[in-house]
């Protein structure tokens, strides 16, 4: 099997939080589906991959590849079969490192990523979590620009718009709902 991934690659340092990192990921990811044209096999399981470039020479290499920036450290590519990696996505690993959580609650108006308090997930897979519902929110119609991530104690909130049902190939099992896309018209989430 040799699917079909975007991968969004992180520059080692570009980001502290997961609230900044998951809005980056999420902005990178529908900046490429913007600007290049999404396989129909990958549109039906958007699969997606948040690799870290340790050094400025991996991060060169990935800026070689086609790409949309969400910031000077947040790319992403445009779906490509892991066969179709090279050297530039080959050599660097999967994201892990330890961010800041992001807050419990945010308030005023907009567009919020609420991770899902039961389950636990790496750096990476976080963030690839927010990317697919940064998709979502924008197939939607919402301005993912400032969109803000928090981690509430409580999942059953209102305003969802949408929510991402994981696959199940890693973490956490089949099925399960990994972040909902609020949107808030004002107030605060907690």
């Amino acid at each position: 099997m040799d699917p079909l991934r975007m991968y969004i690659v992180i520059r080692r340092g570009a980001f502290e939080t997961i609230d900044e990192g998951g809005r980056l990921a999420g902005l990178a990811a529908v900046r490429a589906l913007a600007e290049y044209e999404a396989p129909e096999e990958w549109l039906a399981r958007p699969g997606k991959v948040v690799l870290r470039a340790r050094s400025p020479t991996q991060w060169a290499k990935v800026l070689e590849e086609p790409h949309a920036a969400a910031s000077d450290g947040v790319v992403a590519l445009p779906p490509r079969r892991r066969s179709e990696r090279g050297d530039a996505l080959t050599k660097i690993q999967a994201m892990s490192t330890e961010l800041e959580p992001p807050p419990p609650s945010v308030t005023g108006p907009g567009l919020v990523y609420a991770l899902n308090p039961k389950i636990e997930m790496s750096s990476g897979k976080t963030l690839a979590q927010i990317a697919h519902a940064a998709v979502m929110a924008d197939a939607l119609g919402y301005d993912v620009s400032r969109a803000r991530v928090i981690a509430p104690p409580t999942f059953d909130l209102p305003g969802c718009v949408a929510e991402v049902r994981d696959a199940g190939l890693t973490e956490v099992p089949p099925g399960t709902i990994t972040v909902r896309v609020l949107v808030r018209e004002g107030g605060s989430y907690s």
